[in-house]
């Protein structure tokens, strides 16, 4: 096999959360990854979704996105009662296949949370390496059951690479005792859409996006906003997105603040949302976990500030300096932060951060960090092989290439 760390491999997604017909923003963080990983590799994604059929059939669609090629596969749950996971097994080693046939076997498997372990059973025998994307707040949640605690360890034992977008994650990892290979793969942003704003106008809004959950914190959010809004009762509260605790949202902000204070857009593309960032006075995202917040390097590629916690990774996507702190749950922090973020107080370069933002996350950079971690996943997969022709060598010496100083080009973990 050619060793060259620049080789483009064939790589193949099967993510557990995609975007697919009228869900079309569930999963829009893996897309991107997909799409900045196709800068240096070729690459194709596996989508397999169930119909709340009772006929255990299996549909198959191949779209081209932007070029990448996105295979649909759905089935109906098996009429056979305890029997539609032995079914969903048989239909995604079938889809893989179909995969494999069409457009190639891949070098590299890049699934991601809990879908690993589904994907890892329906290849066996056959050997592939398996990177794995994990995104699941679960881990810091602390909300994982024994049966999903045991199959993060089958996943962890079996994967080449564990990439956590949450940058600490191995603390979390080591709180159920699971070891893996880990690195931290951020999430990346379309520059096409949220890029630096054309004139420095802002609005005095407020704007919070999210999927309207529980650990969001919507509520600190409205009452924190209704304190502010008595003394700006020009400052206007826009709040973006949609989930099981809208209803309630809705009614609590009719209840602390007037008509005119407040307004509930449901989900919008990225791009109207992207607007709303560059006219906004700030971002407040108070959020109680958090594995990234991709919606926090959104509003500041945007040039707009953001008031959060330093929850999960959170710290890993807003330094220090780069925003707001508050403490989860602090209505009068939060509202003080409000009122810096309408004044135009809070004292943030938001040009040289919305510029490092876009340069940190852009789809160059996290697509080559995703094109070294799979170079890095082939490597290890042959190091037994690699270890047994070098004799006295190690496997991690021979596996990992060097520069012609000596120096190696892949840091072990």
């Amino acid at each position: 096999m050619d060793m060259n760390p620049n080789r483009s491999l064939r790589v193949l997604f099967v993510p557990q959360w995609y975007p697919y017909g009228e869900n079309r923003m569930y999963g829009t963080f893996i897309r991107e990854h997909v799409h900045a990983a196709g800068l240096h590799d070729r690459v194709a994604v596996l989508v397999v979704t169930s119909r709340s059929d009772r006929w255990p059939s299996l549909h198959w669609k191949r779209v081209e996105d932007e070029g990448i090629p996105t295979f649909y596969a759905t089935y109906g749950h098996s009429p056979v009662p305890k029997t539609t996971w032995p079914f969903f097994y048989v239909h995604l080693r079938r889809a893989l296949h179909r995969v494999f046939r069409e457009w190639g076997v891949p070098d590299v498997l890049h699934t991601q949370d809990l879908q690993a372990y589904s994907v890892i059973k329906a290849l066996w025998p056959q050997e592939i390496p398996i990177v794995v994307s994990q995104q699941w707040t679960g881990f810091m949640e602390r909300s994982l059951n024994r049966t999903q605690v045991r199959r993060f360890r089958y996943i962890f034992r079996r994967a080449s690479r564990v990439l956590a977008v949450n940058k600490f994650a191995e603390v979390d990892y080591r709180h159920y005792g699971l070891s893996a290979s880990v690195a931290w793969l951020p999430n990346t942003i379309d520059e096409r859409i949220f890029g630096a704003p054309k004139d420095c106008r802002r609005e005095p809004w407020l704007l919070h996006a999210s999927g309207f959950t529980p650990v969001k914190r919507v509520g600190d959010v409205i009452r924190a906003f209704a304190r502010v809004h008595l003394g700006r009762p020009d400052a206007v509260l826009h709040l973006v997105g949609d989930g099981e605790c809208r209803a309630d949202m809705e009614r609590l902000a009719s209840r602390e603040l007037p008509h005119t204070g407040y307004r509930f857009h449901g989900l919008l593309s990225k791009a109207k949302l992207a607007a709303l960032m560059r006219r906004a006075a700030g971002f407040v995202f108070p959020s109680a976990a958090e594995t990234f917040g991709c919606v926090l390097m959104e509003a500041m590629a945007s040039g707009c500030p953001v008031l959060t916690t330093r929850i999960g990774g959170i710290p890993g996507v807003v330094g220090e300096g780069e925003g707001l702190f508050v403490d989860v749950g602090n209505i009068d922090e939060i509202s003080e932060g409000m009122r810096r973020l309408l004044d135009g107080t809070h004292g943030l370069d938001m040009e040289r951060i919305g510029r490092d933002t876009r340069e940190r996350f852009s789809h160059v950079a996290v697509g080559r960090i995703l094109h070294e971690e799979h170079i890095r996943a082939v490597h290890r997969s042959m190091e037994p092989t690699l270890a047994e022709m070098a004799g006295t060598q190690t496997a991690e010496q021979v596996a990992q290439p060097s520069d012609t100083t000596g120096h190696r080009l892949f840091p072990t973990s």
